[in-house]
């Protein structure tokens, strides 16, 4: 897959504890010797696409207790985090916002996104309006870090190392709330 220079991304600042790519999953390839993969927590997977109004199944970053502090780069775009996640968004002025889960917000080049821990909950999940550039394998843009399957050559991710988004924000991007309890 060609990636293009133009495109927004995120460079991984910290990259937290246990962040990697997750969509749907990958199922039925036991035969091969494959286990099941995917987002741990469908709900809120699926949530944070919905609440985007992305398609449900587009991949998301998933992290576990710390997640990544990410920069963002040759864009704006439209972000939403769900779980029970503590996250500040530092603005390329250094202002800096405390964010709330299950709702929208826009990022600017040069804002910094900084996913501190989860509270009540395990996992996370950040999804990005119209999502990551990230290649399917096996039906799946899962990463199996067991099996070295998916994106990022199956691996979690590390320092220094940018993810791509498909495209910027267009003048159409709305500010929603899902006005939920986890």
């Amino acid at each position: 897959m060609t990636i293009g220079n133009n495109k927004p991304y995120f460079e991984i600042l910290r990259p937290g504890i246990n962040t990697t790519i997750q969509d749907k999953g990958r199922n039925n390839l036991y035969h091969l010797g494959i286990t099941m993969s995917g987002a741990v927590d469908q709900k809120n997977y699926k949530l944070s696409n919905l609440i985007l109004n992305n398609l449900i199944e587009e991949p998301v970053v998933e992290f576990a207790f710390q997640g990544p502090l990410l920069k963002l780069y040759n864009g704006k775009i439209g972000i939403c985090i769900t779980g029970d996640v503590i996250f500040d968004l530092i603005r390329n002025n250094d202002i800096v916002e405390q964010g709330q889960c299950y709702q929208t917000y826009i990022l600017n080049d040069g804002d910094q996104l900084d996913i501190k821990s989860t509270r009540n909950s395990l996992y996370g999940y950040l999804s990005v309006k119209n999502g990551f550039q990230v290649e399917k394998i096996w039906g799946s843009s899962s990463i199996n870090t067991k099996a070295n399957i998916g994106p990022n050559e199956g691996k979690k991710f590390s320092v220094n190392q940018k993810i791509y988004l498909n495209t910027e924000l267009n003048s159409n991007f709305k500010i929603r709330q899902l006005r939920y309890k986890n």
